[in-house]
């Protein structure tokens, strides 16, 4: 049955059902505005408020940047990990490797400067929790890069020196320091990329050099982000996951002559192969750890966990060295053992 009445055209305008839009339009319903509050304590109240936005905004940038802080850490160590060193140390990094460190080591310090205002005075202690993270990872990132290249652990005052946010320009070669660290391979890669580019920006650098005075003015005035003894031993503690992962690898890889030949010569007093270092010094660690008072503290619950995961690390390098000397001297010449890298009881990874 074909629909019966009229149909409103496609314009909107006329049609049946006593329905025109020509008319007048209906009027809006719009909420009244509420008149503004007053009495004597609304100021007040509104400072509160101004200041709690204030300390929730710089409490998010701090986590921000704690995040990017780690992210550009990990990168460091990936990059550390692609070494492949018969000895330790390392004589010196080579170019490639400095220039990926760089840019990940320019972020980190170009992040911690700009919340060096942030965490001064009483509030450097009060938002020590959200930072935390981020300089464990920049420690634990230091800290292998300093092993690799001395075969030493980097010290308390030296890694609050790179975690402080005022001396960027030094660690990265941008200016010298009074004291020069041995440990910092930036200078030459920085030195040789910005020989090139002087010529072209002679007169854009002309105009920095103020704002370089007023910022260098500013930076007297700020105190560097303090770094507690705890975070200073916890990102200790993850360096030896890492130190585990390069001595796993540098077994692997390492003929088996070469080990059992290093092996033989340390005894005379010669240099000891990249496994052989590794295996004595988490070894050493692991003691110097273990008679560390953690109390009952929260650093106490977690130096406890990392000091299990620390353990079980140093299984897993000495089952693999062990695999690879003891069973290795009963396979062919250029025999290269399968790691387990599971290791043994205890392991909490």
């Amino acid at each position: 049955m074909p629909p019966t009445g009229s149909k409103r055209p496609f314009s909107g305008s006329g049609g049946g059902g006593g329905y025109n839009r020509t008319g007048p339009k209906p009027q809006s319903h719009h909420t009244p505005q509420q008149p503004v509050p007053t009495g004597p304590y609304i100021s007040m109240f509104t400072g509160f408020r101004n200041e709690l936005d204030e300390h929730q905004d710089r409490r998010e940038r701090i986590i921000k940047a704690s995040r990017d802080i780690t992210a550009a850490s990990k990168k460091i160590i990936f990059s550390l990990q692609r070494l492949r060193p018969t000895t330790l140390p390392i004589t010196g990094l080579s170019n490639h490797i400095t220039a990926e460190i760089l840019q990940y080591e320019t972020k980190i310090q170009d992040l911690l400067s700009s919340i060096l205002p942030d965490l001064q005075g009483l509030d450097g202690g009060r938002w020590q929790r959200q930072i935390s993270p981020g300089l464990q990872e920049y420690i634990e990132a230091i800290g292998f890069r300093h092993y690799l290249l001395k075969r030493k652990v980097i010290e308390w005052k030296e890694a609050e020196w790179y975690t402080c946010g005022l001396n960027g320009d030094e660690i990265l070669g941008r200016k010298k320091g009074d004291e020069v660290k041995e440990d910092v391979e930036m200078t030459d890669v920085v030195s040789t990329q910005t020989t090139t580019e002087v010529s072209a920006g002679e007169g854009v650098e002309a105009g920095k050099k103020e704002e370089e005075k007023k910022e260098d003015e500013k930076k007297k005035e700020l105190k560097g982000i303090p770094l507690s003894r705890e975070d200073y031993v916890l990102g200790l503690f993850d360096m030896t996951g890492e130190m585990m992962r390069f001595a796993i690898t540098s077994v692997a890889t390492t003929p088996l002559s070469q080990l059992l030949g290093a092996a033989a010569d340390s005894v005379d007093g010669k240099e000891k192969s990249t496994p052989q270092c590794l295996l004595q010094d988490l070894r050493t660690l692991q003691s110097a750890f273990e008679g560390l008072d953690l109390g009952f503290s929260a650093f106490g619950k977690d130096a406890e966990k990392k000091l299990k995961v620390m353990q079980a690390s140093v299984l897993k390098v000495e089952y693999a060295f062990y695999g690879m000397v003891v069973r290795g001297s009963e396979r062919p010449e250029g025999w290269v053992a399968e790691i387990d890298t599971s290791g043994g009881p205890g392991d909490q990874e």
